[in-house]
Order: structure tokens, then C-alpha cells, then sequence
């Protein structure tokens, strides 16, 4: 019985071997993989522009990023092949991140890139950089850019969509950016109208407070003694994508102001009010017939 056993363990044991992967112990290792990042980076003409790429478990592979449109290899490793030099890759020691940067980005870098891993198969991870001219006169045009879908990233402003706030006060929007499965923006950039915002421009009083937590980034605008110039819409864009807006009219007198701002949120709220009239109306008819019938 126990020479059955034992003979059991010794073919048990030659199976467990045959079926063992082959090759050298680093292909034990657990295959690479891509990290999520932004598909899609947005910078202005002459700003420099960073193409995230994170890896996990790379071991001894390693990492290529190449221009899609001309399959011209740009590096491999940290090594860069490109006769431009505005090109290197960013990888600090001991990180998964291989980060492609762009230095002074031109309107002819726009387009798509690719981050390579030399695995077996090899797989690859598309970037995509958008560069607006810096003349451009309204921003917004990105909606109507063909962009990768990113669910994952919210853009959103607190209050209403439209404000209405007394001449010589302090102006204050807050932008929320929701990114729960990614990184937040490296930075974000306000515009009044098509015109980015100079937080050291002549007029003085423009400040931007940032908080960033794991989750979300908010970016907190301030206008201090508004005049009627500052009217006219606010957006955020953070540089991953997205926009959200508010439109802002300043009105010399405070009264005006808070009736404006009062007629504005009662189109919105009247529909609430409504809606709770008919819920209470329907609650207490039901109590009314149990009362009949008991």
C-alpha cells in the first residue's frame, strides 16, 4: 500500500513538471500589463506636453514609444532615436511610469501615439495629443473633436449656471473634477469667454486656489471688486479633457442682483415645489381613506 503511495507521488510529481511553463524563470513571471492613464492629452501651441504610460509587472521588457502616423521609433528604454530634441522619456527609478514629454508642442505633433511593450504578443497602448493654436479665439471647439470616450473623469461647477452677483464684490466658481479610476490633471486652466485667464494681467485680484485628493481635484477661481468687464462666461478645462461653465452678469445694484438671481432659481425650484404639493396631496388622501374604512 504505502509502495502504491508512493509511486501515486512520484507520477503526480513528473506531471506537475511536465506541465510547468518552459523557458527561462523570468516567463513565470506575471504577464505585463497597461496601467490606466488618459487616453487623450490636450495642451496649447508651445506648452509642453506629457503622453502618460504606466506598466505593471514590465521585468526584463521593455518599453518603445513610436509615432503612429510615421512608424518612426521615438525611444526605447530611456534612450531616445528621434533627431528631434524636444522628445525624451520620463522614468523615475523604481516606477511603472514611462512618460513620453514633448517639449514646446507644435500643431504638427498633434495625433496619435503609441506606447509599446516587447511582450509575447506584443501589446500597445494608443495616446492621443491635441494641440489648439494658441491664437485661437474660443476654446471650445474640443467638443466637437473626435476624442477617446473617458467616463471615469466628471468636470462639473458648483451652483447654478447662471449667476448674478452685485458690481464690487469678490467672485468665486468652484470646478470639481471627478476622476475616481485615474490620476487627476497635472493642472487646469481657466478661460473668460475664448480668452485664457492671466492670473498676473494688469487687472489685478485674480487668484486660483487647488485641492487635490486621490478621487477628485477642485480648483477654486476668485475675482475680487468684479466691474461689468468681468461678465460673460467662465470655463474650466483640465488638461486630461473635459469643460464645465458658467455664465456670469454683474449688475450695479444689489437688489437687482438678488432679484435676478432669486427669478432665476425660482424657474428651477417652482417644478420641485410643484412635485411635493402633489406628493403631500396623494399622502394625505391615502390617510384620509384608512381613517374612512377603519
Amino acid at each position: 500500500m504505502a509502495d502504491h503511495s508512493f509511486t501515486t507521488y512520484i507520477v503526480s510529481t513528473i506531471v506537475l513538471l511536465l506541465h510547468l511553463p518552459t523557458g527561462t524563470p523570468a516567463s513565470w513571471y506575471p504577464e505585463p500589463h497597461f496601467m490606466r492613464t488618459d487616453g487623450n492629452v490636450t495642451v496649447t501651441e508651445g506648452e509642453h506636453a506629457f503622453l502618460p504610460c504606466r506598466v505593471a509587472n514590465l521585468g526584463d521588457r521593455s518599453v518603445t514609444w513610436m509615432r503612429k502616423r510615421t512608424l518612426h521609433i521615438i525611444s526605447a528604454g530611456t534612450l531616445t532615436y528621434s533627431p528631434d530634441d524636444r522628445y525624451r522619456v520620463l522614468h523615475p527609478p523604481g516606477t511603472d511610469e514611462w512618460t513620453l514629454h514633448i517639449k514646446f508642442a507644435q500643431k504638427a505633433d498633434a495625433g496619435w501615439y503609441e506606447c509599446q511593450v516587447n511582450a509575447d504578443p506584443k501589446i500597445t497602448r494608443p495616446v492621443r495629443l491635441i494641440v489648439i493654436d494658441k491664437n485661437v479665439d474660443d476654446p471650445f471647439y474640443l467638443h466637437e473633436v473626435d476624442t477617446l470616450p473617458d467616463n471615469s473623469t466628471i468636470v462639473e461647477l458648483e451652483g447654478p449656471a447662471q449667476r448674478f452677483i452685485q458690481l464690487g464684490s469678490v467672485l468665486a466658481v468652484t470646478c470639481i473634477i471627478k476622476h475616481e479610476y485615474q490620476r487627476g490633471p497635472a493642472h487646469v486652466t481657466w478661460y473668460h469667454g475664448g480668452t485664457k485667464l492671466d492670473y498676473d494681467s494688469p487687472r489685478g485680484g485674480i487668484s486660483l486656489q487647488t485641492e487635490k485628493t486621490a478621487t477628485r481635484t477642485v480648483s477654486k477661481l476668485l475675482l475680487s471688486s468684479v466691474q461689468p468687464g468681468d461678465s460673460g462666461r467662465y470655463s474650466c478645462r483640465p488638461h486630461s479633457g473635459g469643460l464645465a461653465s458658467v455664465t456670469v452678469h454683474v449688475q450695479a445694484d444689489q437688489q437687482q442682483a438678488a432679484v435676478q438671481q432669486s427669478s432665476f432659481n425660482t424657474s428651477i425650484n417652482s417644478r420641485i415645489h410643484l412635485r411635493y404639493v402633489f406628493l403631500l396631496a396623494a399622502i394625505s388622501h391615502i390617510i384620509l381613506l384608512h381613517t374612512y374604512y377603519i
